[in-house]
């Protein structure tokens, strides 16, 4: 393998202006692919929403690869149209997509009874981070039959298995889960390969600047068992980088199985504990006790 096996490479990473979008597109950048980024914040927010398009594209440059970054709003198709417009207009195809982009309340329900919740939180997590990776990757397939391969990750997490925040959460995780697989099972014949790929406990800038955004024990729980979100990115650098990725068509895929087989590991040079796949809660997303 070169230094730089994907420097042919286009790829295009949604959600990316800070967490595991912006890890990933790093991820990428150092295996040497020209790295389109999507996000709706140009400018740094600071404490409060930490990170921008314009890091993520300096980011990548600096790590080895070209970065694009291309203002989009996944919640509206028009937007999203003009992203693919101007890939197929500069670029002609499009090698690899990853599903990242995700909209979440500012304070994420956490063990609240499903009939106590607004449907808004339904709504804003199913639209974007369900049906906007959907939309997003029916404009991207048509960049990727001609060339008769092509890659596809949806970034997921345990969630979509087991209890975790909420009802709704826990949908929206299941439901990319199936849809790479039954976008595999119709890709299969054109040489495209669908993913779901699940990081671990992931140190954000959002926690970080914000940790009482998540229960204690949890934070304490990332604290001690947590990756960067550049682990991750490695890990799809990695798929992206391997001839054979068809053989993993379909499957969930999780960041440090990846790195035992492909000998990646996070920037302090080491592994970090694959999260479980028992369907069990943890403790912390237990239910609470009635009253009366």
């Amino acid at each position: 393998m070169t230094d730089k096996p994907l420097k042919d490479c286009v790829a295009l990473v949604t959600g990316a202006s800070r967490g595991v979008g912006k890890g990933i597109a790093l991820g990428l950048a150092e295996a040497g692919a020209l790295v389109i980024v999507t996000a709706r914040t140009r400018n740094s927010g600071g404490s409060e929403w930490p990170g921008s398009l314009d890091e993520t594209v300096a980011a990548i440059d600096h790590a080895g690869g070209k970065g694009i970054g291309l203002l989009c709003d996944h919640g509206d198709d028009a937007s999203v149209k003009d992203v693919f417009d101007r890939i197929r207009h500069e670029y002609g195809r499009l090698d690899v997509l990853v599903n990242n982009v995700f909209a979440a309340p500012s304070v994420m329900p956490v063990n609240v009874p499903f009939w106590q919740l607004p449907a808004s939180v339904w709504d804003t997590m199913q639209r974007v981070g369900l049906r906007s990776h959907f939309i997003t990757s029916q404009f991207a397939v048509p960049l990727m039959l001609a060339e008769k391969h092509g890659l596809i990750v949806n970034t997921s997490s345990g969630g979509g298995i087991r209890y975790t925040f909420n009802v709704p959460f826990g949908v929206q995780k299941s439901a990319v889960d199936r849809m790479a697989r039954d976008m595999a099972h119709e890709l299969k014949s054109y040489g495209i390969a669908a993913v779901s790929i699940w990081p671990g406990y992931i140190k954000s800038e959002k926690l970080a600047a914000q940790p009482e955004r998540v229960p204690p024990a949890l934070a304490t729980m990332i604290a001690e068992r947590g990756e960067t979100p550049l682990f991750v990115g490695r890990a799809v650098a990695a798929l992206a980088s391997d001839s054979n990725v068809m053989t993993k068509t379909g499957q969930i895929l999780l960041a440090s199985e990846l790195a035992a087989e492909y000998g990646f590991t996070d920037i302090d040079g080491k592994i970090p504990p694959a999260p479980s796949r028992d369907p069990t809660p943890l403790a912390v997303f237990a239910p609470a006790t009635p009253v009366g």
